[in-house]
This record gives structure tokens, sequence and C-alpha cells, in this order.
């Protein structure tokens, strides 16, 4: 019988070749974001600038004339699961660290490396997506319990600053479910040190959850 996390959160499998590198390409537009944000623009050489300028115009119109995933529908093949699209864990997505789950029995782990475009106090990632990571965290980690829900509370410690640029290791579990009321924990370290950590609860719609609906309807008119 297929487990919530099996539904939810497959096993991940090694990318394709095709795959990899659309992962480069997200890695490139993640330094990119760093470069324009860290861009001293009013010491910038005119020429030099807009020569940057036209080149990122060619880029981004090369990129909108390829195939675009949307036309094969929502949650419909890899491109779409959580570890390509999610804002905090999709490998695809350049808004992401991104932050890597992996899954150790009901325990999931996790490990990310924040650049300056999480920066908030000099040195440190903002707190606003310190508590983004582990809602994505324990919304993962939920599934182990049988089944998933919508995020209803989440509470978040912060014991010290999460520094840029170094390595965060993350952990999470289930402590307890009730019903369709399930609660997790996550804790986040740096070489070994607390530095924050989180208690969730997350409810289960009636009816399911309404991904599943979605996910269901589309692979059904996919053949």
């Amino acid at each position: 019988m297929t487990t919530a996390r099996e539904r939810w959160f497959p096993e991940d499998s090694p990318p394709s070749s095709r795959r990899q590198r659309k992962h480069a390409l997200a890695d490139d537009v993640r330094a990119l974001i760093a470069d324009v944000l860290m861009l001293d623009v009013e010491a910038a050489d005119e020429g030099q600038l807009a020569e940057a300028e036209q080149r990122l115009a060619a880029a981004r119109k090369a990129l909108a004339s390829l195939p675009d995933v949307r036309a094969q529908g929502l949650f419909v093949g890899d491109d779409s699961s959580l570890f390509e699209r999610s804002p905090l864990s999709g490998r695809s997505n350049a808004h992401a660290a991104p932050l890597t789950l992996t899954f150790h029995g009901d325990l999931t782990r996790g490990h990310a490396t924040y650049g300056e475009g999480f920066e908030g106090p000099p040195g440190l990632v903002h707190g606003g997506y310190v508590i983004s990571a582990f809602d994505d965290l324990l919304g993962v980690a939920q599934a182990a319990s049988g089944i998933a829900g919508l995020t209803g509370t989440l509470e978040v410690k912060l014991r010290g600053g999460t520094p840029l640029h170094q390595r965060i290791d993350y952990e999470a579990g289930v402590l307890e479910v009730k019903g369709r009321k399930i609660t997790a924990w996550g804790k986040s370290f740096h070489d070994g040190q607390l530095l924050a950590e989180a208690t969730g609860i997350f409810i289960e719609p009636r009816g399911g959850h309404p991904v599943i609906a979605v996910m269901q309807a589309a692979r059904m008119n996919q053949g």
C-alpha cells in the first residue's frame, strides 16, 4: 500500500542528464540574483552595464522560447514535484537555497547553504526565511504519520543566528497524531550547535488533501 510520504514526497531519483542541465540553469540564476543584488551600479562602467543588460535580455528571450511545463498541467511529471518546484527546497527554483531533504525511516533530514539573497542582519539569514524553511521541513516530515495536512500553526524558537554561506543541518519528525491533526517537530544546527527549533500542527482537510484530487485529475487527463 502506498504511504502518504510516497504519494506526496516519493524517494528522490537520480536526475537525468537533461534535468541536471535544468538544475545548472537554476544555479546560474541563483548566482545572477546575488550578482545583481551586490552590484555597485553607480560605480559601474556605462558600456559594461549596457552589455550586461543586453546579454541578460537575450538569455531571457532564449529561455522563453523553450517548452513550458505548465502546458502539461500542474502536478504532472517530475518538473512539478516538491523536489523541483518548492520555493524552499526546489532544485529548479532559483528562489530556493535549495533545502535538500532526505528520509531516514520516520526521520526527515535536510541541509542548506544560504547566500546573500537571504540576508537579514549582517552575515545572518533573515528570520522570515528561517521560519519558512521549517514550514517546508515539517510539511514533509508530517507525512511520515501516514496522512498529510495543511499547516495550521507553526511555532519557531530562534536560539541563535543562522549564518550565511555555511551548511545548516535540519532534522524533523512526528510527535503525535490525533484524528486529522498531526504535530511535527524540527530543529536546525550549525556545526552541531542548535540554532532554532520548531513545532507545527498540520490538519488533514475533510475528504483528504486538495492536491490529491488535482494530481489524480491531471493523471487521468494524461491518459
